[in-house]
């Protein structure tokens, strides 16, 4: 199989928290390792954070039957609605991204942005 726990919060996904609410998952194809991923169960959908570390022929492929197993974990979860969600902490806008999300079956795409303050 081509997904797998990590042990450890994969460095790509360095912003998000480390409270337990977010699996983190190694994507692999026969080359080794092509990408990370975080998953979490949100009411009413999987919350899905895929990122692709290297790119390839063989790679698109290898990410559409990754998306079956997320499919799968969402049936197992009871949750009928994956959420594609990209997060980037510099603040940049990826034009690739709708174009990507179209690709593999997305739709209802839009852009989301947050901004975060502590209170101390």
């Amino acid at each position: 199989m081509a997904v797998r726990e990590l042990d450890a919060r994969p460095e790509p996904m360095a912003s998000f928290p480390e409270d337990g609410t977010y699996r983190w998952l190694g994507l692999e194809d026969g080359n080794g390792p092509y990408g990370v991923a975080a998953i979490a169960p949100r009411a009413g959908y999987l919350e899905l954070h895929l990122t692709v570390t290297r790119w390839g022929p063989g790679v698109r492929r290898v990410v559409a039957r990754d998306l079956e197993w997320f499919k799968d974990e969402a049936r197992r979860l009871e949750l009928p609605k994956i959420m594609g969600v990209r997060a980037d902490s510099e603040g940049r806008f990826d034009p690739n991204l709708f174009r990507f999300a179209r690709l593999f079956g997305f739709t209802e795409t839009c852009v989301f942005q947050t901004a975060s303050m502590n209170v101390d």
